[in-house]
């Protein structure tokens, strides 16, 4: 089969396949950028994982507290959250 007939049973398979709003929003996301600004040290990869990585963790305390953040369910009960501090996530992808 040539490169050609493969390319178009390709779009066709994905043509016939509706994109999902996840695949949709991607798009939007990586239009127009150039490797760099999507993987780079401050690409959009990076920041992706550090905010479902921050919304995982918010969801995971959340979860193990029973209430939702600044919520006055807390409140004097030894076991609030009582403000923020910076964390850092030991990764391999960026790191040098």
């Amino acid at each position: 089969m040539t490169c050609e007939k493969r390319k178009s049973n390709k779009d066709k398979n994905n043509m016939s396949k509706p994109k999902n709003r996840a695949e949709e929003l991607l798009d939007e996301l990586i239009k127009g950028k150039t490797p760099e600004e999507l993987i780079g040290n401050e690409g959009l990869l990076k920041q992706l994982t550090k905010s479902l990585v921050e919304r995982a963790m918010q969801g995971e305390m959340t979860h193990h507290l029973g209430y939702e953040k600044n919520a006055s369910t807390g409140n004097n009960t030894g076991n609030s959250r009582n403000g923020k501090s910076s964390k850092k996530l030991k990764r391999r992808l960026w790191d040098n």
